[in-house]
């Protein structure tokens, strides 16, 4: 475990790198920020690191990284001397004592954060330790493993693309360098520190959801500086982001053990669960299903076609805590402790808009469009535009987040809704979105992506008990706080008058994206393609045996019929994002210094405005997937519920546990219903990550290793041999030629070699690779190519591609045996010298 502690001792430096930025930057925060120095210190020397490359100024290096880490450093002690006596004059909310005097003086609080980080960590690492395998399916671990193996051979950024000999990496790859450096940094090779990364994912994640949750309790309970509460309310928070599970874990046991009858499981109809118990199998309360029974919590949402059979291609509900029990680094989890990051952020916005001295009402002309700039901090439109380098799909997300949390802010120095706060608003979110832009500019220079715009969801609709199963523990929580906050805007606002305006809001939340719909599909109609689109709808078997040959009008309404079979998920989802909308609005008006107490009106408290901020995006985010998905390579919407209700957990669960805490300080029956189903809810939902992680390492029950790739010594064992020396002996990134997948295959063996080693190879998981360009036209020219560089028997065409290609190496192991003309193999032992060999694979390097 000697890597953990390296890998700690780096994430360590790094956030005290940033500490002293992060102390003036979070002033407001009564915890100065603390939880957030490490993915602020990572980001910004990752950042460094990736622009001098991407410049040409700084190789991607160990030395590269250990000057990144200086200069942030350096800066970050600059800004901290030039701001304190600046924030001192303005006479601050919140008194500066000074970054050591703070230190000392908080020591139960920074104890704290460094036992969960440290302790999540190593609890992490051994967990994957028992289930490390780096294997093709069941995941993206080889396309991911490529990335950091990529990226650690290339000297410069873009980083190559491994699978595409020649081609930069088109994917969002931000959080692989971050992961690329800090294994460059551990002396490591990245196949043993996949493992760790994904452990420090989650420890940074636990630690961010901490400060969310302490600060937001600490917010209110300020006079309890040294009360325990608040850090245990943060710790609550952190396993309900990275540990909890959805309902699925808990209906496992149920279905295993037989507890409820047949009839259940049919109405319920998640999937595989949905069938007549096997009776081969006796009654468990272990889920004894084959195969990963755990991986069904990750498909909850059983879409249906117009006919009510089940759908090819289903929607991923992933959340975090299923990401981290699967082990993968992919960019929704590389973002994760960033996505925290960007929702402090947004808290800042809160507070800080709220809290400037100045009135911006009162600037006109030129000096009102300057103002908002003036006010806003490089390091919101930094961390910001990093989400769409980490996890693009979160930029526009928190982007909204952070601007709706300013607007909130800035609203009670308005007090209205008026020309200078929309001017103010919306000059402080263009703004954050251009300088989000241009910061990670080289990034979009070569970037190509599938998305091709919104397409209505016409017909498919998600099922109201399928949806409570996926976020039944917030959703009474945040209910709960929903009702008694109504309860007590009642005493001062008449009854009708809040029904008329959740009414109003209800309305526009269902009324509005089904108009936005019909205007899709009436453009649609109107432009030839769009037409071509709608008729290959019309030609699936399954619509057109309801709609055949009647004109689009007609269809249209048939579907919307279909559609009306769920409609319980969005009247509910849409009634309580009202309520939400509602107790923002009424919240809205002038009131002291943020965090000032309680005031009369306890919605004014920045507390409360935040956390209804997050509950009403977060029901947002899941009732907009009713209505549209964004246009991919799978053409349904799939990717756009995975990406949007991954988001919603996140949002839900910091929302979800605040609520808990603040129906805790309420009295009344009303508030310890809510409480206690919660609680129930709660240990339902930890059924999956307890049984799960047993389930997914073997029962614990065989040694324990970090080596991602450890399984192919016995599997594979000269690939496994030859993989080591190529990492031992080839520095640089020279070409290799490998055995493609065929027919643009994913999730298969072939582009081992590359992903294992970096090294660039001509063609590895093509089907990947048309996914991330748009296009198969590279990968469709190179297939041929590859068929007759192995296949071929004559010299001097073989010798033609490999000059055409810049190949080195090319590799013959038992995959390639099984592919090609074993006459045609042994042509390159004729022109081609023998670098490596064992029994099972020849390695041989062009003459030059």
């Amino acid at each position: 475990m000697l890597i953990v502690i390296v890998w700690w001792f780096w994430l360590q430096v790094m956030g005290l790198a940033a500490l002293p930025l992060v102390y003036r930057f979070f002033r407001r925060f009564p915890d100065r920020g603390y939880a957030f120095a490490r993915p602020v210190g990572l980001l910004l020397v990752g950042y460094v690191l990736w622009m001098g490359g991407s410049l040409g100024l700084l190789r991607n290096t160990v030395g590269g990284a250990l000057f990144s880490i200086v200069i942030v450093a350096l800066v970050s002690a600059f800004l901290y001397r030039r701001g304190r006596p600046a924030e001192d004059s303005a006479g601050s909310a919140t008194e500066d004592p000074g970054l050591l005097v703070w230190l000392r003086t908080h020591g139960r609080l920074i104890l704290a954060v460094e036992l969960l980080f440290l302790g999540a960590l190593a609890l992490w690492a051994v967990v994957r330790a028992y289930s490390p395998e780096l294997t093709t399916a069941g995941g993206e671990k080889f396309m991911e493993i490529m990335y950091l193996n990529s990226i650690d051979r290339s000297e410069f950024f873009p980083p190559q693309d491994a699978w595409l000999a020649g081609y930069g990496i088109s994917y969002y790859y931000f959080g692989y360098v971050l992961m690329a450096t800090l294994t460059k940094l551990s002396g490591f090779a990245a196949h043993v520190t996949f493992n760790v990364g994904v452990a420090s994912l989650f420890a940074l994640t636990c630690v961010g959801a901490f400060g969310i949750v302490y600060n937001l309790v600490r917010l209110v309970d300020r006079s309890r500086n040294t009360s325990s509460r608040p850090i245990a309310w943060g710790l609550l928070g952190s396993v309900s982001v990275a540990v909890l599970g959805n309902l699925q874990g808990f209906l496992e046991v149920l279905y295993s053990a037989r507890l409820l009858p047949q009839g259940f499981w049919q109405w319920l109809d998640i999937k595989d669960i949905n069938q007549p118990f096997d009776p081969a199998l006796a009654p468990s309360l272990m889920p004894s299903r084959s195969g990963w029974w755990w991986w069904r919590a990750s498909r909850v949402i059983h879409d249906l076609d117009p006919q009510g059979n089940s759908m090819g291609i289903q929607p991923i509900d992933e959340f975090p805590g299923f990401s981290f029990l699967l082990g993968d680094m992919h960019p929704h989890v590389l973002a994760l402790p960033f996505v925290l990051l960007a929702l402090a952020l947004a808290l800042w916005a809160l507070l800080q808009a709220a809290g400037q001295i100045e009135d911006g009402a009162r600037a006109s002309g030129l000096q009102a469009w300057l103002a908002p700039i003036k006010r806003l901090p490089l390091l919101a439109p930094f961390v910001l535009g990093a989400l769409a380098f980490l996890n693009t799909w979160d930029f526009p997300i928190y982007l909204l987040v952070f601007v709706a949390a300013y607007g909130v802010g800035r609203w009670g120095r308005y007090g209205r809704l008026s020309w200078p706060w929309i001017q103010d608003v919306g000059v402080t979110g263009a703004v954050t979105a251009v300088l989000g832009f241009l910061l990670y500019l080289p990034f979009y220079v070569g970037f190509q992506s599938q998305a091709g715009g919104l397409l209505p969801a016409l017909y498919v609709g998600t099922r109201f008990r399928q949806y409570f199963v996926m976020f039944g523990t917030f959703l009474v929580a945040i209910a709960g706080l929903l009702v008694v906050l109504i309860l007590h805007l009642r005493k001062r606002i008449s009854g009708g008058r809040l029904v008329r305006s959740w009414l109003v809001w209800m309305a526009a939340f269902l009324v509005l994206p089904v108009a936005a719909m019909l205007v899709i599909v009436g453009t649609m109609l109107l432009t030839p393609q769009g037409q071509q689109f709608l008729e290959g709808i019309r030609q699936i078997p399954f619509i057109y045996e309801l709609v055949g040959d009647d004109p689009w009008l007609s269809v249209v309404g048939r579907l919307a019929l279909v559609k009306l079979r769920t409609w319980l998920m969005p009247v509910v989802v849409a009634g309580m994002a009202a309520l939400g909308a509602v107790l923002l609005q009424h919240s809205l008006g002038r009131s002291g210094e943020a965090g000032e107490g309680e005031s009369d009106n306890i919605l004014q408290h920045p507390s409360i405005r935040f956390v209804l901020l997050a509950a009403v995006v977060a029901l947002l985010l899941t009732l907009s997937v009713e209505f549209f998905y964004l246009d991919d390579n799978f053409k349904v919407r799939m990717n756009t519920i995975f990406k949007f209700y991954f988001q919603a957990w996140i949002l839900m669960a910091m929302a979800g546990v605040f609520a808990v805490y603040w129906l805790t300080r309420q009295r009344g029956w009303l508030r310890t219903g809510f409480v206690t189903l919660f609680w129930i809810l709660f240990v339902m939902g930890m059924f999956y990550p307890v049984l799960g992680n047993i389930s997914r390492a073997g029962n614990f029950d065989h040694p324990p290793t970090l080596d991602g790739i450890d399984y192919l010594a016995e599997s594979q064992p000269d690939d496994h041999a030859a993989i080591a020396w190529l990492n031992e002996n080839v520095a640089g990134a020279p070409v290799i030629l490998e055995a493609p997948g065929r027919g643009g295959s994913s999730y298969v063996y072939e582009g081992r070699v590359s992903a294992l080693t970096g090294l660039p190879t001509l063609l590895g998981w093509a089907g990947h690779e048309g996914q991330w360009r748009g296009s198969y036209e590279v990968q469709g020219a190179r297939e041929p190519d590859i068929e007759t560089l192995y296949n071929t028997l004559d010299t001097e065409t073989a010798l033609t591609l490999l000059d055409k290609y810049d190949i080195t190496y090319v590799y013959v192991g038992l995959l390639e045996r099984s592919k090609y003309d074993p006459r045609a193999l042994e042509k390159f032992a004729r022109f081609m010298d023998v670098v490596y060999e064992n029994e099972g694979v020849t390695i041989y390097k062009v003459r030059r």
